[in-house]
Parts: C-alpha cells; sequence; structure tokens
C-alpha cells in the first residue's frame, strides 16, 4: 500500500513517487543534460501529461483525448510530442497550431506567452475542460492547474471552485500534493 506523504518534508517528486505518481519525466521525456530552461520545460511537459491521469470528466470521447496547446514557449513546443500516447485507454491527440475549438478540447494548455486567457476563460465557462498552466497566478485568476516554480522546483497549486466549476473530478492523491487556491 502506497503512504502519501504530508504536506510538510520531503520534496514534490519525493511525495509524488510515494503516492504513485512516479512519473516524472521518467518514461516520458528523456532529460540528457539539458540546459536549465529545457529541463524545466520538461518537467512542465511532463507534469501536464501525468496530470491529465489523476482527473475525472463527466464524458470522453471513445476514441481519443484531445489537449489544446496555445503559445509557443518550449512547453508548448514539447507537448506535441506526446501525441499518440495512450492515456486513459486512448490516444492523446495534441493540437498545437492554435486552431481549435477550445470547447472541444479536454485539456487546454496555455503558454507563457499567451494572452488570450480571459477569452477563453469565458468560451470555457461551463465546459469540462482542464485548463493548465504556468502563467504566473493561473489557478487565482480562474484557471484549474498552475505551476509555479518555488525553491528551484516546480509546484503545482489547483483551483478546486474551477474544477468543480468545469464538472471535473480531481483525485486526492493529486490535491494532497498541490497548494489549493480560492
Amino acid at each position: 500500500m502506497t503512504h502519501c506523504a504530508p504536506r510538510t518534508g520531503p520534496s514534490l517528486l519525493l511525495r509524488l513517487r510515494r503516492c504513485g505518481l512516479a512519473f516524472l519525466v521518467a518514461g516520458v521525456m528523456p532529460l540528457h543534460a539539458a540546459p536549465p530552461g529545457e529541463l524545466e520545460a520538461k518537467i512542465k511537459a511532463a507534469y501536464v501529461f501525468h496530470i491529465i491521469r489523476f482527473v475525472e470528466w463527466p464524458n470522453l470521447p471513445a476514441d481519443a483525448l484531445h489537449l489544446c496547446v496555445a503559445g509557443s514557449d518550449g512547453v508548448t513546443l514539447l507537448l506535441g510530442d506526446l501525441a499518440g500516447k495512450q492515456i486513459k485507454d486512448r490516444a492523446l491527440k495534441v493540437d498545437n497550431d492554435g486552431s481549435f475549438d477550445p470547447s472541444q478540447c479536454q485539456v487546454l494548455y496555455l503558454g507563457r506567452p499567451d494572452r488570450r486567457w480571459p477569452e477563453l476563460q469565458a468560451r470555457l465557462r461551463g465546459q469540462a475542460v482542464l485548463t493548465v498552466s504556468d502563467q504566473d497566478g493561473f489557478a487565482r485568476g480562474g484557471g484549474i492547474v498552475g505551476l509555479y516554480p518555488e525553491g528551484g522546483k516546480i509546484k503545482l497549486e489547483i483551483n478546486p471552485d474551477a474544477a468543480r466549476s468545469a464538472n471535473l473530478r480531481i483525485s486526492a492523491k493529486l490535491l494532497e500534493l498541490a497548494r489549493t487556491v480560492p
């Protein structure tokens, strides 16, 4: 039986491993001797991929899970490499050309340089779309999952109210590892 560590103590990575989320980069993307910015982008892309596993949607398409990507930073480019990987017994379809209808996505990742969040947020109101970004204050600003740096590590913050409004259920294991925001 896996025991999840409390919020204090070991790093997020160690706690993720203890909770059965031992995923970080290991089976998703090789790390080589990457420069710090590239390494951070790989870690964030791995987080996005594995966060999806701990979210439940009310209705998923039978054939594929649709990840829409907006922006053009290192993370958004790496997410394109995940196309075709299996997740939730479906192929991951990645749309990163910007021509997607956000209401047809199950996951929407907004890269840092993308400034369309207010417009997309209004269009997604009431839709079952998991929104994820590393933009500053994303979860506090109505997004569901924010990735943020702290102490040289990438951490998660989750907005449970935004998840409920989108009719999404986030695993208690993931919620335990994240900072929750109003």
